[in-house]
C-alpha cells in the first residue's frame, strides 16, 4: 500500500509538473507575443522594410526649428534615424488587433532596449557597451485598409530604431511595463543588411538573385542532411546557410533566420578536377558557408569565393581567392582576436598538409592567406587568436595503420620553416572500455579498449574555459590538451558531423543520423535530446496546444547558438502540403525536465499509519535564488541611456507623425552627444547629457505650464529628465554573462541554495551535503574563494563567491583592447551529485553557472583634466581665481603666478607622467616639440618651460608633494612672450599624460593630450627695462606734452604780469627818484 501511494503520489507531481510554467522559463509558444518590424518615416504602419539605409535624415529638422517655448535650442541641427520599430503583439483568437487596443487603454506600454555591439576592428573607434531604453509611442495607422468601415484604426507603438557608428549587429529586446495582457519578454535580432542595395525601388541583392520560396515543398530540404551554421559569434550581421543539392544557392539572413531569404549565387565553377586534385564527382552544391562581420566565405568543389559588403558592386560579383589551390574543406574561427577576424582552409588532393590562414581587419578588397605546412594528412585545424596557436587533427601513417594526433603549431614568423610544432597528444585507436557504472574513462594509457576503432573527425575549442574537445564517433575532452577524459555516455556507433557551441557552458553535437546530443561544461555526462523520451513528451504537448512550430513532417536544417539560446531551423510541411522554414528555440532544459523521473531524497521510510497520508519530505519544492549581488555596471561596463516619448495633448494619448519625428530627433541627438563626449576636458557634471538641458532647467516650470494649457508647438511637451545616462542599474537577481576585471579588481557574489531535507537537519549538520565547487580555467591568473553560511531560521544555505585577479596575466593596453578571455564556473552539488532540472534564475543547467571574465583594460574606461576639480581646488588652496579676462567654457585659465599649486587633477586617480609637448602664444598657432626638446623642456635638470619631478601619484589634489611650476627661463617657448594687448602675455601649453610603465595600479594605458592656458606671464628682465625705458620716454613726452598745451599759456600769462608789475615799479621808482631829485 506504501509503495501504490509513493507511485499515485509521483504521478501526481508528474501531472502537476507537465501542467505548470516552469518558473522563468516560456511555454513552447506564449499565449501572446511581440511583433517586431521596420517601417520607414514616410511608410508608417505599411507592411515591413529591410535594414540597409545607414544615411541620417535632416527633414526632421524643420519640426524642431519651430518647437518655440520649449528646452529645445533652436540653433542646433536635429537629424533623424531612416527606420522606426514597430511594435505590436498577437495572441490567440480571432481579432488580435482588439487585444492591441485593450492592451493600450489597460495603460500596456513595451519597454524596448536595443543593444548595441561594438565592432571587431576596434582600430576604428573606442571600445564599448552601449544600450538604450525607449518607450514605444501609440500611433494609430489612419488609412482606409487599416481603419475600415468603423473607423478603428489599427493601434500599434513606434520607437525610432536607433544606430551606432560602426555597430552593425544590434539586439531589440522587448518587456512589458506590468500592465494589460499578460506577455512574456521577447528578442530579436536586427542587423545592418550591407549586401542589400536600391535600384528603382526595389531591393535587390549584391551577392545573387534572390529566389521566393514556393508554397509547394521544396524537394531539396525534405529528408536533406543538416548543416551547421559557422558564424563570427555575436559580430555577424548577416548568416548564411548552404548544402542545397545540386543547387548554387544559399540561405541569408539578417534576423538570425527569423525573416529568411533564398539567393542564387552567380559564380564561376567550372573547375572539374585533376590529378593534382582528384575529385569524385562535380557538384553545384554549397558546401561550406562561413560569415563575418563584412566578408562572406562559401566553397563550391575546390574552389573558395568571398564576397565583401560593397553596396556599389553589382549583383554576383564574388571573388575568388587561393587560386590553382585544392581546397579540401573550410574551418572556422568563431572568435575574434585583436580586432580581426580569421578564416581556415585545408588544401588536399597533392598538396594535402597545406591550411592557409586568412584574415580580415575591416572590409578589405584584398584578403590575403597566409600558408602554413605540415607534412601529414590534416582533418581540422582550428586558431586560438589570442596565444596564437593552432591545433591540428592529423593523420599519420599508411592506410589501415594510421593514428590520430593532436599537435601545437605556434607562429613564429611568416615563414613556416622556422614554426615551432609539438606534439601534444597522440590519440587511442581504438574507443575505450568504460564499466558499467561509469560515464567517463581518464586517458592514463592503461585503461581497457574495445575492438571498435576511434575514427576523430575534428575540434573544437573554448578559449574562455580552455576545454578542447575532439569529436567524431567519441567525444574527448580536456582542459590542458594533453590530457583527456572520454564521455562513455556517447555511443560507439554513432558519429558527430558537427558541433554547436554556446560559449557560455553549453555545447551540442549533432550527429551523421540527425540525432541531437547536450552537455554542459564542466560535467561528464552527455544528454541525448533526440530522438528521447523528452522530446516525444515536448511533441506530444506541441500538439496538443496547436503550435506552428512543430510538425509531424519535418527536417532539421541546422542547429547552431545565438544571443538566445540554442536555435534549431526546420523545415516543416503542414497537412495541406504546404512547406516554409522556421526557426525555433531549442528548449533543451525542458527536454531534460520531461525525461528525468522525480525523485525524492532517499530518507529512511519510518513505520506510519496506513490511514494517514504522508511524505518523506514535507517541503518537496525547493529554489535557487541569487542574492546580493553587486550593481552591474561596474563589471560589465555597459552604459545605458533613457529615451521616453515626448507627451502629447491628445485625450486618447496617440501620437502624431510629427510628435514621432520629434521622438526621432532627440534620440538621434541624445546617442550623438555619448559619441561627442570622448574628449579631453571633463564637464562640470560627468554626464553626456549635461550641456544639452543646462541653461534650460531652470525654465523647465514654464515648459510644464505651457504644455498643460496646451500652448506648446504641436501639442508636444519635452520632458529634460526623461533624456539621461542611467548609473544605478541593478542586478536583478542574475548573474552577469561577462565580467571585466582591471588589475587586482574583485568581483563578489552569493547565490543562496535551497534545503534538502527537514529543518531538523539543517540545525543539526548544517546542510553539509551541499556542495558549491567553483572551477577557474585560468587559476594562474583569477582567483576564487567561497564562503558559507548555515541560515538556520530559513531552512538554506548561503555561499559566498569571490573573484579577484591575480596582476599576473597582463600587461598595460588601451581600454577594450586585447583582453585576456577566461571564465569560472559555479557548480552546486548534493553529496558530491550534479542537480538535474532548471533554475528559474539561470540560463542553464541547474547547480551549473559560467561567468566569461575578460582581463585587462575594461572597455570604456578613459582619462580627462577634471577642470572644475581643479579650479575648486586652486580656490581652496590659494585663497583666489583670477580667470581669464575672455572666458572659454571648454578650457579653464590659470594665474601664472599660482603656479606651485597650479597642478592639474585627472578623474582617474593613477601614477602618471606630464609632458610638455608642444606649445603656443595662441590655440590657433601651437607648434609640437621635437624629442629633443621635449626632453629638455620636461627634464629636471634643465629647468625651462616646465617642472615635473618623475612619475607622481594623484590621490587628490591637497595631497600633492610635486606639483608642476611654469617656470619660463631663458631659451624657453614661454619665455619672453610679446603681449598682443593691454593685457598681460599668455601661453597654451600643450600637456600630454600617460601612465605608460609607471603605473603599477591598473592595467590600462592612458595617454592624453590637452591645452592648458596660462596666462599673466612675467616678462623677460631686458624687455622688462626696455619696456621701463619706453614707458618713462613716452610718459616725459606726454608730460612736456600736457605742460605746453595746458601750463604753458597759464605761465606766458602769469610771467608778463610780473614782468609788466616789474615794468611799472621800475618805472614808478625812476619818477620817484626823479621827483626827489628835483
Amino acid at each position: 500500500a506504501s509503495g501504490l501511494l509513493t507511485i499515485m503520489v509521483s504521478v501526481l507531481l508528474l501531472q502537476l509538473l507537465l501542467l505548470l510554467p516552469l518558473p522563468g522559463q516560456p511555454q513552447l509558444e506564449d499565449l501572446c507575443q511581440w511583433q517586431v518590424v521596420l517601417n520607414q518615416y514616410q511608410t508608417l504602419g505599411e507592411g515591413s522594410e529591410r535594414f540597409f539605409n545607414q544615411e541620417p535624415i535632416s527633414a526632421i529638422d524643420t519640426f524642431f526649428n519651430k518647437l518655440e517655448n520649449s528646452p529645445i535650442d533652436q540653433k542646433e541641427m536635429y537629424w533623424g534615424f531612416p527606420y522606426f520599430l514597430k511594435i505590436n503583439f498577437t495572441c490567440p483568437g480571432e481579432n488580435s488587433e482588439a487585444f492591441v487596443r485593450g492592451g493600450h487603454l489597460k495603460g500596456l506600454i513595451p519597454i524596448v532596449l536595443v543593444k548595441f555591439q561594438d565592432r571587431v576592428n576596434f582600430q576604428e573607434g573606442r571600445s564599448e557597451r552601449l544600450e538604450i531604453q525607449m518607450e514605444g509611442a501609440p500611433f494609430q495607422t489612419h488609412s482606409e485598409e487599416s481603419c475600415g468601415k468603423e473607423n478603428i484604426c489599427v493601434l500599434s507603438w513606434y520607437t525610432p530604431m536607433p544606430m551606432k557608428n560602426g555597430s552593425v549587429v544590434m539586439e531589440v529586446e522587448i518587456s512589458s511595463n506590468s500592465h494589460g495582457e499578460l506577455i512574456g519578454n521577447a528578442r530579436y535580432m536586427i542587423n545592418i543588411n550591407g549586401f542589400l542595395i536600391e535600384d528603382k525601388d526595389k531591393l535587390i541583392f549584391t551577392l545573387g538573385s534572390e529566389c521566393l520560396f514556393p508554397s509547394s515543398p521544396i524537394v531539396h530540404f525534405i529528408n536533406a542532411p543538416s548543416r551547421p551554421v559557422w558564424a563570427t559569434v555575436d559580430q555577424a550581421p548577416v548568416l548564411i546557410l548552404g548544402g542545397i543539392p545540386e543547387e548554387k544557392m544559399i540561405l541569408i539572413s539578417d534576423s538570425s533566420f527569423r525573416d529568411i531569404s533564398l539567393v542564387e549565387l552567380n559564380i564561376d565553377s567550372c573547375w572539374l578536377g585533376s590529378l593534382r586534385c582528384p575529385q569524385e564527382h562535380f557538384t553545384a552544391t554549397i558546401y561550406d558557408t562561413i560569415s563575418t562581420e563584412s566578408v562572406l566565405f562559401i566553397r563550391q568543389n575546390q574552389l573558395v569565393y568571398y564576397f565583401t559588403e560593397r553596396p556599389s558592386l553589382s549583383p554576383g560579383n564574388w571573388i575568388q581567392v587561393l587560386h590553382k589551390r585544392c581546397i579540401k574543406k573550410l574551418c572556422p574561427v568563431e572568435l575574434p582576436g585583436n580586432g580581426s577576424e580569421h578564416v581556415l582552409a585545408l588544401a588536399g588532393g597533392n598538396e594535402e598538409g597545406f591550411f592557409y590562414l586568412g584574415t580580415i581587419t575591416g572590409s578589405l578588397p584584398q584578403l590575403p592567406f597566409s600558408e602554413k605546412r605540415f607534412p601529414c594528412s590534416l582533418h581540422w585545424v582550428i586558431y586560438d587568436t589570442h596565444d596564437n596557436i593552432f591545433f591540428l587533427l592529423v593523420e599519420l601513417g599508411k592506410e589501415g595503420h594510421t593514428t590520430f594526433n593532436i599537435v601545437e603549431y605556434v607562429l613564429v614568423s611568416n615563414d613556416y620553416h622556422h614554426d615551432s610544432v609539438q606534439l601534444l597528444y597522440k590519440i587511442p585507436r581504438f574507443i575505450p572500455l568504460a564499466g558499467e557504472t561509469a560515464s567517463f574513462v581518464m586517458l592514463l594509457g592503461m585503461e581497457e579498449y574495445t575492438d571498435s576503432l576511434l575514427v576523430p573527425k575534428g575540434l573544437h575549442y573554448n578559449p574562455f574555459s580552455n576545454l578542447l574537445y575532439i569529436w567524431g564517433n567519441v567525444i574527448l575532452q580536456s582542459y590542458d590538451n594533453k590530457n583527456y577524459i572520454y564521455l562513455d555516455d556517447f555511443p560507439k556507433d554513432s558519429s558527430v558531423k558537427y558541433m554547436a557551441s554556446s560559449y557560455k557552458g553549453e555545447a551540442i553535437f549533432v550527429t551523421e543520423n540527425e540525432e541531437i546530443w547536450f552537455i554542459v561544461e564542466g560535467s561528464f555526462k552527455v544528454h541525448r535530446l533526440y530522438p528521447s523520451d523528452g522530446w516525444q513528451t515536448l511533441f506530444t504537448l506541441s500538439q496538443m496546444q496547436a503550435s506552428s512550430l512543430y510538425s509531424t513532417n519535418e527536417t532539421s536544417v541546422s542547429i547552431f547558438y545565438d544571443r538566445m539560446g540554442p536555435q534549431q531551423l526546420v523545415y516543416l510541411v503542414n497537412k495541406k502540403g504546404e512547406g516554409k522554414l522556421v526557426k525555433r528555440p531549442l528548449p533543451v532544459n525542458q527536454i531534460l525536465v520531461y525525461q528525468v523521473p522525480i525523485q525524492s531524497p532517499s530518507l529512511p521510510v519510518l513505520p506510519r499509519p496506513l490511514e494517514t497520508l504522508s511524505y518523506n519530505n514535507p517541503c518537496p519544492f525547493e529554489l535557487m535564488q541569487l542574492k546580493d549581488l553587486p550593481n552591474p555596471q561596474r563589471y560589465t561596463r555597459v552604459e545605458r541611456y533613457r529615451a521616453m516619448p515626448p507627451f502629447v495633448s491628445s485625450d486618447a494619448g496617440f501620437h502624431t507623425k510629427v510628435s514621432l519625428a520629434i521622438y526621432q530627433g532627440l534620440v538621434y541627438h541624445l546617442l550623438w552627444l555619448h559619441a561627442k563626449y570622448n574628449k579631453a576636458y571633463a564637464d562640470p557634471v560627468h554626464d553626456p547629457t549635461w550641456r544639452w538641458w543646462k541653461d534650460k532647467k531652470k525654465d523647465k516650470d514654464f515648459f510644464f505650464y505651457k504644455a498643460s494649457n496646451f500652448e506648446s508647438m504641436y501639442g508636444v511637451h519635452i520632458e529634460m529628465d526623461d533624456y539621461s545616462k542611467l548609473y544605478k542599474l541593478k542586478a536583478n537577481n542574475r548573474l552577469p554573462g561577462i565580467i571585466y576585471l582591471d588589475k587586482g579588481a574583485i568581483y563578489t557574489a552569493g547565490p543562496p541554495l535551497p534545503p534538502s531535507s527537514p529543518l531538523a537537519d539543517t540545525v543539526r549538520n548544517k546542510k553539509r551535503h551541499l556542495r558549491l565547487a567553483v572551477i577557474m580555467a585560468d587559476p594562474m591568473c583569477v582567483s576564487a574563494t567561497v564562503k558559507e553560511q548555515a541560515l538556520v531560521n530559513r531552512n538554506a544555505m548561503l555561499f559566498q563567491v569571490s573573484i579577484k585577479d591575480k596582476s599576473q596575466c597582463f600587461n598595460q593596453s588601451i581600454s577594450g583592447r586585447n583582453l585576456r578571455k577566461t571564465a569560472l564556473h559555479i557548480k552546486v552539488g548534493d553529496r558530491g551529485e550534479q542537480r538535474e532540472g532548471i533554475t528559474p534564475l539561470s540560463s542553464g543547467w541547474e547547480g551549473t553557472d559560467m561567468i566569461q571574465i575578460s582581463i585587462g583594460c575594461p572597455p570604456g574606461k578613459r582619462l580627462a583634466f577634471d577642470f572644475t576639480m581643479t579650479v575648486d581646488q586652486n580656490k581652496k588652496i590659494n585663497k583666489r581665481y583670477f580667470d581669464c579676462v575672455h572666458k572659454e567654457d571648454e578650457m579653464p585659465c590659470f594665474l601664472f603666478s599660482d603656479r606651485e599649486r597650479g597642478a592639474p587633477f585627472l578623474c582617474l586617480c593613477c601614477s602618471y607622467v606630464l609632458k610638455v609637448i608642444g606649445g603656443g602664444a595662441s590655440k590657433y598657432n601651437i607648434v609640437d616639440y621635437s624629442e629633443a626638446d621635449i626632453y629638455r623642456y620636461n627634464s629636471p635638470k634643465d629647468e625651462l618651460g616646465w617642472r615635473w619631478k618623475g612619475a607622481l601619484s594623484l590621490p587628490s589634489p591637497p595631497e600633492l608633494h610635486n606639483p608642476p611650476r611654469w617656470l619660463c627661463l631663458k631659451n624657453s617657448p614661454c619665455y619672453d612672450i610679446v603681449p598682443h594687448s593691454f593685457y598681460s602675455p599668455d601661453f597654451f601649453f600643450k600637456i600630454m599624460v600617460s601612465n605608460r610603465d609607471v603605473d603599477t595600479s591598473s592595467y590600462c594605458d592612458y595617454q592624453l593630450t590637452f591645452l592648458l592656458h596660462v596666462h599673466g606671464l612675467p616678462l623677460s628682465p631686458r624687455r622688462a627695462l626696455f619696456f621701463l625705458w619706453v614707458s618713462l620716454s613716452f610718459s616725459c613726452i606726454v608730460f612736456f606734452y600736457l605742460f605746453s598745451c595746458f601750463l604753458w599759456p597759464h605761465l606766458k600769462s602769469c610771467w608778463i604780469l610780473i614782468k609788466m608789475k616789474f615794468t611799472d615799479l621800475i618805472t614808478e621808482g625812476e619818477a620817484l627818484v626823479s621827483w626827489l631829485g628835483h
